[in-house]
């Protein structure tokens, strides 16, 4: 099946130089223009399971404003195959995301914030397989062993050696990806949420879940704190939110070197990522590879609820 994923299109270019510190990019964004990124990358092994099996449609879960979801959406529509989601609450079920969705043939329905907690309970999951058993399950964001390996193929593309990786998170797959397949670099990682001791405990157990699924060695207790530095200062009150500094600096790189950020991961990460070389973190000298997870489709549905507050707005015109 042939649906356009291009990863040789996933080059490293250089960015530019930031006191004494090399910042180069790593266009993931380029992978695809509605299956980018990360998002490819987690679904590529599950869509390998999903055609080994007996498997007619996938299911999968997510937020209004959510990146995966998309991408399922874009794929499922490329491929031929029937796609559905589980929204979490009712309240924002017209969002520009969702709209997309429902515009690539994905079947959306909203279901209570009480509800959208049971998604990875054995029981719930049963009973949406007695409903459907011909449903492949994606969890939310794609993670899963599978997502991890996709990731981990990630540190093999590389063709220059990088002292730092630097990468946003939300559920943790594509960090723990990039640390599976890690061998002497340390990896930024700049969470989207709040709660650090989330990020590491999401990270460490997808890390185990991954070794068991695939019969490979367990990672040593050591693994994280050797090459893992976790930057939790840069949410901005948490996922999917912003504010108005956030907005200028996305609008300030775009118009100063053309670079579009998305604002719930990658310009975070940049933001903070900057701000840490500000701070001294790093030596002169030192080689730091950004990654681009892609994620750019949400700007629109941001950009409504920055109007909404009368804030500024993303300008990438």
């Amino acid at each position: 099946m042939e649906i356009g994923i291009n990863t040789d299109a996933s080059i490293e270019e250089f960015l530019f130089d930031y006191k004494g510190v090399a910042l180069w990019l790593k266009r993931d964004d380029l992978i695809h223009p509605e299956i980018s990124g990360n998002k490819w990358r987690k679904l590529k092994y599950h869509v390998d399971e999903f055609y080994r099996g007996a498997y007619q449609s996938i299911l999968t879960f997510g937020g209004a404003f959510s990146n995966h979801l998309a991408a399922t959406a874009a794929f499922g529509k490329l491929s031929g195959i029937s796609t559905y989601a589980l929204i979490r609450g009712e309240e924002e079920m017209d969002s520009p995301t969702l709209a997309y969705c429902a515009a690539q043939g994905m079947e959306i329905e909203g279901i209570s914030r009480s509800k959208y907690r049971l998604k990875e309970s054995p029981e719930f999951l049963e009973s949406l397989l007695e409903l459907r058993p011909e449903l492949y399950i994606i969890p939310e964001g794609g993670k899963g062993p599978q997502a991890l390996k996709g990731c981990a193929e990630l540190m093999s593309e590389l063709k220059v050696k990088y002292d730092y990786i630097a990468l946003s998170a939300g559920t943790g797959a594509t960090s723990a990806g990039v640390l599976a397949a890690v061998q002497s670099e340390k990896i930024l990682v700049y969470p989207a949420l709040k709660a650090e001791s989330f990020i590491l405990g999401a990270i460490a157990n997808q890390l185990m879940e991954y070794s068991t699924y695939y019969g490979l060695p367990s990672f040593k207790s050591d693994h994280l704190k050797k090459h893992l530095i976790l930057r939790n200062q840069y949410h901005f009150g948490g996922y999917a939110k912003i504010k108005a500094d956030l907005v200028e600096f996305m609008n300030k790189q775009y118009h100063k070197r053309q670079l579009k950020l998305d604002p719930v991961y990658t310009a975070k990460m940049l933001f903070g990522l900057l701000k840490d070389i500000d701070q001294g973190l790093f030596k002169p000298g030192s080689k730091i590879l950004v990654l681009h997870t892609g994620g750019l489709q949400g700007i629109a549905g941001m950009n409504r609820r920055l109007a909404k507050k009368g804030m500024p707005q993303i300008d990438y015109d």
